[in-house]
C-alpha cells in the first residue's frame, strides 16, 4: 500500500522539481510503473557459505553476555531500547569490537551505533581511538570518548580513511543514496578501494539477499545495489550480516543472551560486516 505523501516529503518535491533548493531526486525513466522490487537469489550461496563466521561471531555474542546483560538493564550510554539500531546490530557491533580489539575506528554517521562501540572499549579496556562524521548524529554523543566531526564526508580529512590498518573500523551508516557526487558514491568507490587489507568495514540498514522492506520504499535507499556488487566480487569476505542471520538462522526463538535482549516491534536488524582482503 502506498505511503502517504507527507507535507515535509511533499515541500522537499516541489522544491526540487520547480527549480529552488535541491532537496532530493528526481529520475525520469518511461518504464518506472512496471517495477517491482525484488529480492536476489542469486547471492544466497554467498551468505550460505558464510554461515560459519556469522555463527562465530554469534559466539563473540555470548562470550560478552554479561556485559551485554548489563546495558540491558540500562547500565548504559548503550541502550537496546531504540529501533535506529537494534538487538543483533548493536550485540554484534559490541562483539566485534570487543573480539578484535581495533586501533581505530572512524564512523560516517553515528548515534547509538557509536554509543555500542564506545561502550565496548571501555567495557575492554581498549586503546581503540573512535572518530565520527556527522553533522547531526541521531544520538548525544556528549558522554562518549570520541572526537565527534560535525562536518559532512565531503568536508572529513581524507586522511582520516588513509590512516585506518587492517583491523581497524570503518563504520558507515550514511545517506544509503547512490548518486553520484554523494557520500555512498565516494565511500564505495574512492574511499573503500584505498583502505588496507583486513580493514574491516561496517554497512548499515543492508537486508541482502532480499529486497528492502516495503514500509522504505519512500526512502528511495539503492545503496545495497552496490554492496551486493562488493560481495560478489571476492575482494571482500562476509563477516556477518543480521538481516540474514536473523531470518535464516535465529528462528523464531533465539537462544542464549539474544533471548533476552530486547527488539523493539517493526525494528529491521541490517547490519553487514565486511573483511577486506
Amino acid at each position: 500500500m502506498p505511503r502517504p505523501v507527507s507535507w515535509r516529503r511533499l515541500g522537499f518535491g516541489l522544491s526540487t522539481l520547480l527549480g529552488g533548493r535541491a532537496r532530493g531526486f528526481f529520475i525520469p525513466y518511461r518504464y518506472a510503473e512496471s517495477v517491482e522490487a525484488a529480492g536476489y537469489p542469486a547471492l544466497l550461496p554467498l551468505f550460505d557459505e558464510a554461515r560459519p563466521r556469522f555463527s562465530t561471531l554469534l559466539d563473540a555474542m555470548e562470550a560478552c553476555s554479561a556485559n551485554l546483560r548489563l546495558i540491558a538493564r540500562g547500565q548504559g550510554p548503550a541502550r537496546f531500547d531504540q529501533d535506529w539500531f537494534p538487538r543483533l546490530d548493536a550485540a554484534a557491533a559490541y562483539a566485534m569490537v570487543r573480539t578484535h580489539a581495533p586501533k581505530r575506528i572512524v564512523e560516517i554517521g553515528s548515534g547509538h551505533s557509536t554509543r555500542f562501540m564506545a561502550q565496548a572499549v571501555r567495557d575492554g579496556g581498549l586503546p581503540t581511538r573512535i572518530t565520527c562524521i556527522d553533522p547531526a548524529p541521531r544520538a548525544s554523543l556528549a558522554q562518549l570518548d570520541v572526537a565527534h566531526n560535525a562536518v559532512l564526508l565531503r568536508d572529513a580529512d581524507p586522511r582520516l580513511f588513509e590512516s585506518l590498518a587492517a583491523g581497524d573500523v570503518l563504520f558507515v551508516d550514511s545517506s544509503h543514496i547512490a548518486m553520484p557526487g554523494t557520500d555512498v558514491d565516494r565511500l564505495f568507490l574512492d574511499v573503500l578501494p584505498r583502505l588496507a587489507g583486513g580493514t574491516l568495514i561496517h554497512v548499515h540498514d543492508i537486508v541482502l539477499p532480499d529486497a528492502y522492506p516495503q514500509v522504505w520504499e519512500w526512502r528511495g535507499y539503492n545503496e545495497q545495489m552496490l554492496v551486493g556488487a562488493l560481495v560478489q566480487g571476492g575482494a571482500y569476505e562476509l563477516l556477518f550480516a543480521s538481516h540474514f542471520v536473523a531470518q535464516a538462522m535465529l528462528g523464531e526463538r533465539p537462544k542464549g543472551i539474544l533471548a533476552e535482549l530486547p527488539l523493539p516491534p517493526g525494528a529491521h536488524e541490517t547490519s553487514l560486516w565486511l573483511r577486506k582482503r
